[in-house]
């Protein structure tokens, strides 16, 4: 039994050694299974897109000017690329009516309301902030008759202490840039815009008065309020707007977009771009507003010493817070009506003035003004004292006021040849429109028409030479270098 199960072992053994020799055999063919998938389409190569190109942003320099008047403020933009000028406009009315925003303040329902008309009410009323500005740097020509303002400061209701009006001021051209802005920023914006801003002050060039400080500061807490500004502009702002004025410090020229000029030059700026300008001659400018009148004489030719270029002399110029309003005052009393009557029938044409104590102001201011020439031998030739005369300004359309400004003779050889009406730039967008109340846009279009003003002010105009006896004068020689 043992050797038969010793057989088996070795009979299993060499089975198994020989079954360990032999290749496996191969599996069989994967069964493939033909899914039913003809009636599924096969999917579109994706489509890629061209992204659409970059819009190449550009930089475009503007030029803003304000005439900050006392009835109405005024803004022109001066687009440098293009050499326009395009009148701003706060209403969707036509024609001069838009382009006039009431400098005044209305207090109602706890807020402070800038640029309405005024209307008599229960509200509180400022009709001319830039008025009760002046008012607060000369006492004698408060006129406000109203009785929250009194000698530039303001008791708004719901607040304690008085506020200067100084402050309001700010606030006021704060909304006015913040608008102006928002409109061009809306306008270019495909562009990177760089603005500078040109705001018109009641000074001379030598700021006799010592105002232009205190004007630059309202302007400059103006631009740093503009971004909070709003109309109406609650009562409650009213902390915050005080405090960014009393701690604002005046930047240099080179590190601020913004400066305040002298009315009286914006007037000889908005003639330099008028289609008049070509004529090497001297002129004199009469702007005649609300509350202040600006009288300037310059003399616009070639100045041999640079070559020939065309620049203008300052040769003199004042300022005096006289004006509309003054007239309205002496026209309310003597025809013994109220202030809005007398306006009204004044700007009607229709009545003949009575004989004005302002108006011969105005007279004396104009004659006094071109003394200035003679007193400093500003200029000699007989030739350069024959100029052209413009009047200008809301109150300059008066037929009485122009009739004894044009009569006035001067002394010295100064002699008028003609009055002449200030004709709007060729770049004035909508030229025709506003082409016949252009002396109101005036000073906005002088001070919008350059970033840098270059002319010689009066103390840079050398006095003129004795002249030799047997010598004949060289013309050119006799020009203001």
């Amino acid at each position: 039994m043992k050797e038969l199960l010793r057989f088996l072992g070795g009979v299993a053994g060499l089975v198994a050694k020989h079954m360990s020799r032999r290749k496996p055999a191969p599996s069989p063919p994967a069964r493939t299974i033909k899914a039913d998938t003809d009636h599924i389409k096969a999917p579109s190569p994706a489509v890629t897109l061209p992204k659409p190109p970059v819009a190449k942003r550009g930089r475009r320099a503007l030029v803003v000017g304000v005439d900050f008047g006392t009835s109405t403020t005024k803004v022109i933009c001066n687009e440098s690329r293009e050499e326009t000028f395009e009148v701003f406009r706060w209403n969707e009315s036509s024609g001069i009516d838009s382009a006039l925003l009431p400098s005044t303040l209305c207090i109602s329902d706890g807020a402070l309301h800038f640029g309405k008309k005024f209307a008599n009410s229960s509200a509180a009323w400022i009709r001319s902030i830039k008025l009760c500005m002046l008012c607060a740097r000369n006492n004698r020509i408060c006129r406000c008759q109203n009785a929250i303002a009194e000698n530039g400061l303001v008791r708004l209701p719901g607040v304690a202490d008085p506020i200067r009006v100084d402050l309001i001021a700010a606030m006021f051209l704060a909304w006015v840039f913040r608008k102006v802005e928002d409109f061009l920023v809306e306008r270019f914006s495909n562009d990177d815009l760089m603005i500078v801003w040109n705001v018109g002050c009641p000074m001379d060039h030598l700021d006799a008065a010592k105002s232009k400080e205190a004007w630059e500061q309202v302007v400059g807490t103006a631009m740093e309020l503009r971004q909070d500004a709003s109309n109406p502009t609650p009562l409650t702002f009213l902390t915050k707007a005080a405090e960014v004025f009393e701690d604002f410090y005046v930047p240099l020229e080179s590190e601020r977009s913004y400066a305040v000029q002298p009315e009286g030059l914006a007037a000889v700026k908005a003639f330099l771009e008028s289609p008049q300008a070509a004529a090497s001659k001297s002129y004199a400018i009469v702007d005649v507003g609300a509350g202040t009148t600006e009288i300037s004489f310059f003399f616009n030719g070639l100045i041999m010493s640079e070559g020939g270029i065309t620049r203008p002399s300052y040769l003199a110029d004042s300022t005096k817070a006289i004006g509309g309003g003054k007239i309205d005052m002496e026209l309310s009393e003597a025809w013994g009506c109220t202030l809005d009557e007398a306006r009204a029938r004044k700007e009607s044409g229709r009545t003949t003035l009575p004989n004005l104590d302002t108006i011969q102001e105005i007279k004396s201011q104009y004659r006094r003004t071109c003394m200035l020439i003679l007193k400093e031998n500003k200029l000699k030739a007989p030739n350069d004292k024959h100029f052209d005369l413009f009047v200008i300004g809301g109150s300059g359309r008066l037929a009485e006021l122009r009739a004894v400004v044009e009569g006035e003779p001067l002394a010295g050889g100064f002699s008028r040849d003609q009055t002449r009406v200030l004709e709007p730039p060729k770049g004035l967008r909508s030229r025709g429109e506003f082409a016949k109340d252009y002396d109101l846009l005036a000073n906005a279009c002088g001070l919008a028409s350059a970033i840098g003003w270059q002319y010689y002010p009066p103390k840079d105009v050398c006095a003129m030479a004795a002249t030799v006896v047997g010598v004949r004068d060289d013309r050119d020689e006799l020009y203001p270098k």
